[in-house]
């Protein structure tokens, strides 16, 4: 397939389809992304010893940001 075939099928596509093709293609490249790789290593190691935001605190953040507008 070519690019400009490519380019057409994109084209074709619903919104939410076009949405799942650049969530397939930003995975593919993160998946081959050392520096990326490493950053998420890092993050699950912090949230393996306990530093992660709870249910409640998320809801509670959440709420906080929608009173300001945002």
């Amino acid at each position: 397939m070519t690019v400009t075939q490519v380019k057409q099928q994109i084209d074709a596509m619903s919104d939410e389809d076009r949405f799942l093709a650049a969530a397939y293609l930003e995975h593919l490249s993160n998946e081959k992304d050392g520096g990326y790789r490493m950053n998420l290593a890092e993050r699950m190691q912090r949230m393996d010893a306990g530093k992660k935001v709870s249910l409640e605190q998320l809801e509670r953040l959440h709420l906080a940001l929608e009173r300001e507008g945002m």
